[in-house]
């Protein structure tokens, strides 16, 4: 009994200095406001990610409810193209797809239901959306407009801090934390709350639109 008490404690020990060394982290990026230096870098960087026309891989969200003090776990895979949009096709814990374009968002169930989601119902994936399609397309001025951007130099690439410029917006979504090298490996969401859900991103393959063949498209 002691010994699982023990075990328990060094497990949230653990967890609270993890949680402790990624706020402390990503607090750190935003002590370095994008500058002319680090504007051309990143748009390098940018231009480098976008160089092929469609990205395909896998992802694992983890969402922690600060008010439940739980954590949610997803897995699936994603392909992301220049001219259609987003699909994340979730397949644990349970199978769903989601397609996010111009045109808006739609899910499609395990039984092949479709339905049409407002970006009021989700408006943090809405908004984590629009900024990775804007990011996969090369388009700084448009993170320009809707963020104030923030940029630190790392070992493997760049972190990248965004907070919203709207204070409408900011109360849905603090800011969102990327970190960047030749692919987009991770992605820290923070909402209006403190509550983070991180997107990690694995398996990244490139093609073309008019490739035959797309490798890793789900």
């Amino acid at each position: 009994m002691a010994r699982s008490i023990f075990c328990r404690l060094n497990g949230m020990i653990l967890l609270l200095v993890l949680a402790l060394s990624m706020s402390l982290s990503m607090a750190a990026v935003f002590d370095h406001p994008v500058n002319a230096t680090s504007k051309q870098e990143l748009s390098s960087v940018l231009l480098q990610m976008t160089r092929h026309d469609v990205v395909t891989g896998d992802f694992k969200q983890t969402k922690s409810i600060k008010k439940l003090n739980r954590d949610f776990v997803s897995t699936g895979t994603f392909r992301i193209s220049k001219t259609s949009g987003i699909v994340w096709k979730t397949q644990k814990p349970f199978p769903s797809e989601l397609t996010i374009s111009d045109a808006g968002i739609s899910e499609r169930n395990v039984n092949g239901q479709v339905r049409i989601i407002s970006s009021n119902d989700n408006p943090v994936f809405a908004q984590f959306s629009k900024t990775i399609q804007a990011v996969f397309s090369g388009n700084l001025s448009e993170l320009e407009t809707n963020f104030n951007i923030f940029c630190e130099k790392t070992s493997n690439g760049y972190t990248v801090g965004l907070v919203p410029r709207e204070k409408a917006v900011q109360k849905v979504i603090a800011n969102i934390v990327m970190d960047v090298s030749e692919n987009l490996e991770k992605v820290v969401i923070t909402d209006g709350e403190g509550s983070p859900v991180v997107y990690e991103f694995s398996n990244q393959k490139t093609s073309n639109e008019n490739s035959a063949e797309q490798p890793g498209a789900p």
